[in-house]
């Protein structure tokens, strides 16, 4: 599908009603819910390797965890909790999970061993479902925090804020993957994951909806966020992409260095 026509579907699932839709969409016509095996497979590796990362730089396996943006399953949770991690809370500003999705997860992922009748049967096994809900420097604190491919989707005022609650309960590690591409690319092959950078920010925002938003900030500005929110940063890496040869950013991005300006993923560990 045409990127454009794409964000405006997203503009339109804006009203009322819109996140059923989109649900719905989702299940019974793109069918990217459930998850099947090898996604959730790539997830629970994501869940192996914050657990390696805690175990290289702090030593063990943390006692309770706090994942922001769980998503629709929670599969990391659960990979989580099946990796030894005592205490899982998982939160989302949205309440986007559901129970049979839970439960299809929890069928790969933990070999059909628990099926989960209720969410009070979730938390009982470990998994704390928190949602709606913005974390707060007064949440209770845990010995790590980590989200996947969820901070590129946080307004900037806010990812600070963000940022400063976590440094304030995470007691050592916290872990984060950031994907800096332009999310439209995944389903419109013709522009590149680059493509985003092209427009200023009054020219993106008609396509830069809610059920859709990207932030655009580059690693630097990462990088330089989780310092100004108190966290001292143990390891940062990012993958530069390739733009389109025709490519002309705009203006605010002119300043950027290009592996930093043209990076399409990256990962920040810190305490």
């Amino acid at each position: 599908m045409d990127w454009r026509l794409k964000a405006l579907a997203f503009r339109a699932l804006e009203l009322p009603g819109g996140s059923a839709i989109h649900y719905w969409l989702q299940r019974h016509v793109t069918r990217t819910w459930p998850r099947p095996t090898r996604t959730l497979d790539s997830l629970a590796n994501k869940a192996k390797e914050v657990l390696a990362e805690y175990d290289r730089h702090v030593g063990g396996v943390p006692a309770s965890l706090l994942e922001v943006g769980a998503g629709r399953d929670l599969a990391v949770p659960l990979a989580l909790r099946r990796m030894g991690v005592k205490d899982v809370t998982a939160v989302d500003v949205n309440r986007i999970a559901r129970l049979d999705l839970v439960q299809h997860a929890a069928g790969h992922l933990l070999a059909g061993q628990v099926p989960f009748g209720s969410w009070e049967e979730l938390q009982k096994f470990g998994v704390r479902y928190r949602a709606p809900h913005y974390v707060t420097r007064d949440d209770e604190q845990v010995d790590c925090s980590c989200s996947n491919e969820v901070l590129e989707h946080v307004p900037p005022d806010q990812l600070l804020e963000l940022l400063r609650a976590l440094r304030a309960v995470t007691r050592r590690l916290t872990v984060h993957s950031i994907d800096y591409s332009d999310h439209y690319a995944r389903s419109d092959k013709s522009v590149s994951r680059l493509n985003f950078l092209r427009y200023s920010d009054a020219e993106w925002k008609p396509f830069n909806s809610g059920k859709q938003y990207v932030n655009r900030l580059r690693h630097s500005d990462y990088v330089r966020m989780f310092r100004d929110a108190g966290f001292t940063i143990v390891e940062e890496s990012c993958v530069p992409g390739e733009p389109a040869p025709e490519l002309k950013v705009a203006s605010q991005f002119e300043s950027y260095a290009s592996d930093d300006l043209f990076a399409v993923r990256g990962r920040i560990v810190a305490m």
